[in-house]
């Protein structure tokens, strides 16, 4: 570059940030500057790698008259065989995206199989024994079937599933025992609380000052209480497990159901008037 092509660059750089207004309106109407780039590898004598990419720009006035340069140099040197921090990055980045759902997935799949069923039977779905079901007092919404575990639960008598009214979908379960079952000694907490916290690792949390109640939020939308003691009148210690979303459902159902049986009402009794209207 020469001493006047310098000199005149330099002149054009320190007008355009001082706010001269002649020089900037020149310098905007400037052609599009001239890019030139090329990358160097480099082999050195103790196996490292060196890449050096150089570019440099040529720029110029309207009228193609060369007014400065600019000119940029990056390098890095790596081990032998060794991808560029780019190439790595892409390759972190491929790897991460790969590596991550299948993980999340593996974690959300172990979760679900561990809170969506209780004593063997699964939220959502219709259990056996769904042909045989009794009403509920207090509870026009859901239907019961009385069962029996595979793997019955210690001192307890009685185990209930309680499905949605149409579809006979489970909404919760039930383990009732006649008799409280006994803490264990020495000041400990109940043994049943400590399982279950055990198998869904959540811990539970007091539900009321006046009985033994505790609640574990074992997944959204999912529950589980106990109740050690005075849980009713024919039970002392019940275990409850239910899901929200069965819940709505079976509200919904009874909502279908009741609009159902109330047009059917009113379709019968139209027939009736006529009936009677054409006996007259």
């Amino acid at each position: 570059m020469n001493t006047d092509t310098m000199k005149y660059g330099m002149i054009a750089a320190m007008a355009g940030l001082a706010g001269c207004g002649d020089l900037q309106a020149k310098n905007s109407q400037n052609a599009p500057s001239t890019i030139n780039q090329k990358e160097t590898v480099v082999t050195n004598a103790n196996g490292t790698i060196t890449r050096t990419r150089r570019s440099e720009r040529e720029i110029k006035d309207a009228e193609g008259n060369v007014v400065g340069h600019e000119t940029s140099v990056y390098s890095e040197t790596l081990p032998a065989d060794t991808p560029s921090s780019q190439e790595k990055s892409e390759v972190k980045g491929s790897e991460e995206k790969a590596a991550v759902p299948e993980a999340v997935t593996a974690e959300k799949s172990a979760g679900k199989a561990i809170t969506d069923s209780f004593l063997g039977l699964k939220f959502g779905e219709v259990p056996a024994g769904a042909d045989k079901v009794e009403d509920v007092p207090g509870e026009s919404a859901l239907k019961m079937i009385r069962f029996t575990p595979e793997k019955k639960l210690k001192g307890f008598d009685e185990y209930y599933a309680f499905v949605s009214p149409k579809t006979r979908k489970l909404v919760k379960v039930c383990a009732c025992a006649r008799e409280e079952i006994a803490p264990d000694s020495f000041g400990r907490r109940h043994y049943l609380v400590e399982a279950l916290e055990s198998r869904y690792g959540v811990p539970a949390r007091l539900a009321s000052w006046i009985r033994p109640l505790y609640v574990l939020d074992i997944a959204p939308n999912r529950g589980v209480s106990i109740c050690l003691r005075d849980a009713s009148d024919d039970y002392e210690t019940v275990i409850t497990a239910w899901d929200d979303d069965a819940a709505r459902l079976a509200a919904s159902e009874l909502r279908e159901m009741r609009d159902e049986a109330f047009r059917k009402a009113v379709e019968e009794r139209t027939e009736a008037v006529k009936e009677a209207a054409g006996a007259f």
